[in-house]
């Protein structure tokens, strides 16, 4: 009887032990529920778009999960506030792989962070889906573990000189740029494609994503005499920009990254400055369609009576981007499997989500927008029109 209890103990111990290497193989993983994570910016210079990213995930989410979850597990979203610092982002993200376990990164937010952690996540083998910067080198060269959404600054910048060029027929180019990723590389993409068409921009000026006074940089560009000034920024430093050249008198058309599309906050901070001004989209317009419809719905199940912002929009599609890709992996979801199920994508449309596609070689976003102009000082209908067709990257 001692033989067979000692025997019957061993065997318990080894079924316990199997179970407990089969969870730790798969972290965030259990019978009823998936553990993702993400650092976004909820309180410093960009927690306008942190917090309302966080909020569209958050609904998609609870929709979700109200009808059983994926293949039957729940998702558990754990959001870390950066306050759009990298170190910050760095610790934050070893927070979330080492002690919180996630089984993937959705919808990390911001260049400073994003492009501080990718040595980290690659090194862990983390799939990270979307992640809310426009930066290439999530998509040159591809990366295993990196599935972007959005299209990169560079070739943002790209489609913007053509659609000045082409659309405005405007020929004295110049750029305002933020000294961070995001100016370097919206400027890159904008040098590139005026090079195609043997031109140059006619002034590139600089200033700090923190700064308040733009009156150096605003007195250089009224010298240069531009057409058309492309303001590669996050939205707080493009407001003040716009308001303080509304008040010194230079006079040109202003467009702005698709990061400052936004017909509720970018109004909200720079008012009638705003007017006229000119940007990219890739999340597609609400209108009266059923998407559109079933995209407020859900959201609004979550925030009622309140009207989701493009940085919403963006949280709920990589929500939806991340729940396909789960979907595809199976029953018994694994990384590798999730990023085999992610390569699986060809043009597929979710509610918002549109066209996406990834393959072992390709992981760049979207090649294609339109664009939109303020038509008024404060988020109303006609607030924004959209002045264009979708605009074709030109190689």
């Amino acid at each position: 009887m001692k033989r067979f209890l000692a025997l019957l103990c061993v065997a318990i111990l080894a079924v316990t032990m199997a179970v407990g290497v089969t969870q730790a193989a798969v972290p965030g993983i259990t019978d009823n529920q998936v553990t993702i994570g993400a650092f976004q910016d909820q309180s410093g210079a960009a927690a306008v778009v942190g917090i309302n990213m966080r909020k569209g995930m958050e609904a998609y989410f609870n929709w979700v999960n109200a009808r059983g979850g994926v293949n039957g597990r729940k998702i558990k979203f754990i959001v870390e506030d950066d306050g759009f610092q990298a170190a910050r982002a760095i610790a934050a993200t070893k927070k979330l792989v080492e002690q919180d376990k996630v089984f993937a990164l959705v919808g990390t937010l911001g260049t400073p962070g994003v492009a501080a952690t990718i040595d980290y996540i690659m090194e862990k083998q983390i799939p990270s889906i979307y992640q809310g910067t426009g930066i290439s080198a999530l998509a040159y060269p591809p990366k295993k573990y990196f599935f972007p959404v959005q299209p990169n600054y560079i070739s943002e910048g790209r489609i913007v000189a053509t659609y000045v060029v082409d659309n405005l027929k405007m020929k004295r180019i110049a750029v305002a740029c933020e000294q961070t990723d995001i100016g370097t590389e919206g400027l890159r993409g904008v040098r590139e494609q005026l090079a195609i068409y043997k031109m140059e921009p006619v002034e590139v000026v600089n200033f700090g994503a923190a700064d308040v006074d733009f009156s150096s940089q605003i007195l250089k560009l009224m010298r240069a005499k531009p057409e058309a000034v492309i303001i590669y920024s996050t939205i707080k430093p493009a407001a003040g920009f716009l308001k303080q050249a509304k008040v010194m008198g230079l006079e040109a058309q202003f467009l702005t990254t698709y990061v400052n599309a936004d017909p509720i906050q970018m109004p909200g901070l720079a008012g009638d400055a705003c007017v006229g001004l000119i940007a990219p989209g890739w999340v597609p317009v609400l209108g009266n369609d059923a998407d559109s419809t079933k995209y407020l719905e859900i959201y609004q199940a979550t925030y009622p009576k309140e009207m989701p912002s493009a940085f919403a929009a963006a949280g709920f599609i990589a929500g939806e981007v991340f729940c396909e890709g789960l979907k595809r992996a199976g029953k018994n979801p694994t990384r590798e499997g999730l990023i085999a199920a992610m390569e699986s994508l060809r043009d597929w449309d979710g509610t918002m989500a549109k066209g996406i596609t990834y393959t072992p070689e390709f992981r760049s976003g979207k090649a294609s927008m339109y664009f939109m102009r303020f038509a008024k000082p404060k988020f109303e209908e006609g607030s924004v029109e959209v002045v264009s067709d979708w605009i074709k990257l030109k190689i």
